[in-house]
């Protein structure tokens, strides 16, 4: 039974992980991949909502599950991808106070560990992430959820108030949380085994996605270059470009329950006829442009004295050169001139 292994990518959100999701992970013809065909664990929502307590009363019901899916995969390798275990804490929608799904990130890891770990269905369960500069990270998931939720609150509704938030003490600090890297690296180390995790880099798959794809596919242990032909040329999701950041489309449904709500309230338009329900669903409004996404010196400077030390620690135990990428590291210009 336990000679499968398992592979938990978990994001970061905007580091490729559509493009791996739409055509390598379920393509490979050496991997079985969760999420192919639409499935998904069922316990997976408890990763997300449930206390870690209730969490592990359910280790029982989460190990027939797994093993029950490990008998129906015809190869030895298997992936779940799922980006929001490590940004779901980023994401809000309600006034006064942003609701935040999980009270700090690594409480989804240790939720991960009880599922994977300790049901000791699989020979072994390894973590993949991959990281981005956390400047350009911000930028893009206020791009990507700019329509869904920041564009609602006052306090988010453009991206300097948005930093303003996020940096303010009143946030309790969950959006930053989210994109400190190290301490959810060191979280994964010590409940998966420090061999267990490997760490990835956006732009190195966005510059040189050869060698991005060697160390993926070395790590989970299948041909490179099947991964490398499945990938090449293919990106998704893309927000940013010379001209700016895009910000999320929305369907005609969406736009419409937006306007309703803001100018109507809870007032109910009495449209109950699922065709055009359908259809509204079915057209898209694309997302315009957003051109304050930027910082300032000022917030630079806070960025880097909150991540430069973790930064450099994770760029030493897993030798992943962050300074080369430009990421926020100690002594970086001293360090970077020495190359």
């Amino acid at each position: 039974m336990k000679q499968k292994d398992i592979y938990i990518h978990i994001g970061y959100p905007k580091t490729g992980t559509t493009t791996l999701q739409n055509y390598l992970f379920p393509e490979h013809s050496q991997i079985d991949y969760v999420r192919s065909k639409g499935s998904n664990f069922s316990f997976i929502t408890d990763v997300f909502y449930s206390r870690e307590n209730a969490f592990k009363k359910k280790k029982t019901e989460i190990k027939k599950e797994l093993e029950a899916y490990s008998k129906s995969c015809k190869t030895n390798k298997i992936v779940y991808s799922e980006e929001s275990f490590t940004s779901f804490s980023m994401f809000f929608r309600f006034e006064p106070i942003p609701y935040i799904y999980t009270l700090e990130p690594n409480s989804i890891a240790r939720k991960l560990g009880c599922a994977f770990i300790d049901t000791n269905v699989f020979n072994s369960s390894k973590v993949i992430l991959t990281i981005r500069r956390q400047d350009e990270l911000l930028k893009s998931m206020y791009a990507q959820v700019y329509n869904l939720a920041f564009k609602r609150f006052s306090h988010t509704n453009s991206f300097q108030k948005f930093l303003k938030y996020a940096f303010s003490e009143n946030s309790d600090g969950f959006i930053l949380d989210a994109i400190n890297y190290n301490d959810s690296v060191l979280e994964y180390e010590k409940i998966f085994g420090n061999g267990n995790v490997c760490v990835l880099v956006y732009e190195e798959f966005k510059l040189n996605p050869k060698n991005y794809i060697k160390k993926l596919a070395s790590f989970i242990g299948v041909d490179e270059q099947e991964a490398m032909n499945l990938i090449e040329n293919k990106h998704d999701n893309k927000r940013s470009s010379e001209s700016g950041y895009m910000s999320d489309e929305r369907n005609l449904k969406e736009l419409i329950n937006y306007y309703k709500n803001k100018l109507l309230g809870k007032r109910q338009l009495g449209i109950k006829a699922r065709w055009l329900h359908r259809l509204l669903e079915s057209v898209y409004v694309p997302g315009r442009k957003l051109i304050d996404i930027s910082f300032d010196e000022g917030q630079i400077k806070y960025l880097n004295e909150m991540f430069a030390e973790g930064n450099q620690s994770l760029s030493d135990r897993h030798q992943l050169d962050l300074c080369k990428y430009g990421y926020f590291i100690k002594n970086a210009k001293s360090e970077c001139d020495l190359e």
